[in-house]
């Protein structure tokens, strides 16, 4: 007979709304580096395939097109690999945040895509519609919606009955607070 009980395991409790929120923030921050390096190696690989000027992607559409996929590209696999590999961006371990599956167990690969997908149709308009307003005033009412449209995660948190961001009821996940003893095992 084994006199062992089962281990205990326990759900880390929902990371509080503003917590979730400046984490966000702060991982805006952090996708710019990510973000010009990627932009860098795109123009330098174009440079060295083509011979052509760095504003010939600029004065190409499709090209243009090309530079943003690349981009969105590299932002899903870095949310990916972070994701999986212990559920934390570097702005979520400095929050001492964590995204999990359901029941706490470690967020599924098809779950992690769809929080990907659902996420970007609430944050991807911004920035591209915020340029094409830089540009020509015309833009400027749908660069305002979509500004207002980025929020709408953080609203659905707050009215939520578990105060899950809509990504995440979307997905199945969910943003937690791990504890530093917990973190650093």
């Amino acid at each position: 007979m084994n006199d062992v009980a089962p281990l205990q395991t326990e759900v880390p409790p929902l990371a509080g709304w503003w917590r979730r929120c400046f984490a966000w923030w702060y991982e805006l921050l952090l996708l710019i580096p990510v973000i010009l390096l990627v932009q860098v190696v795109y123009q330098l690989a174009f440079q060295l395939l083509t011979g052509a000027a760095v504003t010939a992607v600029s004065a190409n559409a499709g090209l243009r097109a090309l530079n943003f996929a690349v981009l969105v590209a590299a932002v899903f696999g870095y949310f990916m690999l972070c994701w999986r590999r212990g559920g934390q961006t570097l702005a979520m371990k400095t929050w001492r945040l964590r995204l999990d599956g359901a029941g706490g167990s470690r967020a599924s690969w098809p779950a992690l895509i769809v929080r990907f997908l659902a996420s970007a149709l609430c944050y991807l308009p911004c920035a591209p519609l915020w340029v094409l307003a830089w540009h020509d005033r015309a833009w400027l009412p749908w660069a305002w919606l979509s500004s207002a449209w980025l929020t709408a995660p953080f609203v659905w948190a707050w009215l939520d009955r578990e105060g899950l961001l809509l990504q995440d009821r979307i997905a199945g996940t969910r943003i937690v607070s791990v504890s530093k003893r917990t973190r650093s095992a």
